[in-house]
């Protein structure tokens, strides 16, 4: 394939969920030759890590007025000017480049970082109109597509969580165990996310309480803090739960720690990039049953997995993989290799070149 002009738009101002997956796109195609702006809101973690970054653009600022609309609109119009494709990742981002490519042969790909953004409600089935493709971040939003009438028929393609190089086996955990205070022979499972209602950590914590002996992580930071540290009180499982708070620097050191990785509950972003992180640190998951999982971990083989928001099932997991440290080695190695072999910027890359490859070609498009 040709170089192709990619611009890259995700209305959100911080490393996280569809920011986080849309710039490693972006990286993914720059890495394969391609010419990709990446265009984002700036104020928050995300412009400080992209400061310096000269492919990356702080052009989609909030806006509270009609004017501001329409000065994003055309901003987004001249970065658009030239590029093959237009790929939107988010609602609101979606309808600026919508609004942007009025009249314009350049075709809009949307990806769906959430199943909620392709219900077929009103505002919905008028966003999708005209939509050239969709790239997906799991494989049980294929079927969604096809009961949104606005995309029945376009080119979906599943785009593969892209992995940092830094998410190997090895990477310290033993130091990481001593500067946390958890046992070298311990048994540890630990999680990740905000610390927020409905993230599952509650769930984890009383997993834990049913499985004597295993320590626990908690990764994240967020409101719910305090309420977990209660309920771990009240659950007699503080002395072995240690929260190191928000990591982004060392993350890998801290899946390094771990036994067993926990995936209790789904984020803003549906690719479950987690559970790709602690694969290929060579840890494996066991994950609720949500949609988008079983893309990630073979029960079994790589982690298992287990009915969504059942405490006592997950207790009977983490207990039976705490004892079994045989099963825990071979579905560490068999979760990496297939990590560091499928979650790759190269697969990546592939999978959306196929994408824009497959999108009709056409006069202007009809918003």
């Amino acid at each position: 394939m040709a170089p192709m002009r990619v611009l890259q738009l995700v209305a959100a101002d911080r490393w996280t969920g569809a920011a986080a997956t849309a710039l490693q796109l972006a990286g993914a195609l720059r890495a394969a030759g391609h010419e990709c702006v990446f265009a984002y809101r700036p104020g928050r973690n995300l412009e400080d890590r992209l400061r310096d970054v000269e492919w990356c653009r702080p052009a989609l600022a909030k806006e509270r007025t009609l004017g501001d609309v329409r000065a994003a609109i055309a901003r987004v119009r001249g970065l658009a000017a030239g590029c093959d494709v237009v790929h939107a990742h988010l609602p609101h981002d979606h309808l600026l480049a919508r609004q942007a490519l009025k009249g314009s042969a350049t075709p809009l790909v949307r990806g769906v970082h959430h199943l909620s953004h392709l219900r077929p409600d009103p505002f919905h089935r008028w966003l999708f109109r005209g939509t050239a493709g969709l790239g997906l971040a799991n494989s049980t939003m294929l079927p969604a597509c096809g009961r949104l009438a606005a995309v029945r028929g376009a080119p979906a393609r599943v785009l593969p969580v892209a992995l940092e190089d830094r998410f190997r086996p090895g990477g310290g955990g033993s130091a990481t165990r001593e500067r946390l205070g958890i046992p070298l022979d311990a048994v540890v499972s630990g999680t990740i996310g905000k610390l927020d209602r409905g993230r599952g950590h509650d769930l984890f914590i009383h997993a834990l309480a049913a499985a004597p002996g295993v320590w626990g992580m908690i990764i994240g930071k967020g409101p719910y803090l305090d309420a977990l540290h209660t309920l771990a009180g009240r659950l007699r499982v503080t002395g072995r739960l240690v929260f190191p708070g928000y990591v982004e620097a060392g993350l890998e050191e801290l899946y390094a720690a771990m036994d067993i990785f926990v995936f209790p509950a789904a984020g803003s972003d549906h690719a479950h990039r987690a559970i790709a992180e602690a694969a290929g640190c060579g840890v494996p998951s066991l994950a609720a049953d949500l949609p988008g999982v079983r893309d990630l971990v073979e029960p079994g083989v790589t982690g298992d997995i287990y009915p969504a928001t059942d405490a006592a099932a997950l207790a009977v997991l983490i207990a039976a993989w705490a004892r079994n440290s045989v099963a825990r080695r071979a579905a560490g190695a068999t979760a990496a290799a297939r990590a560091h072999d499928r979650w790759t910027p190269v697969a990546l890359a592939g999978a959306a070149l196929e994408l824009y490859g497959s999108l009709p070609t056409s006069a202007a498009a009809t918003y």
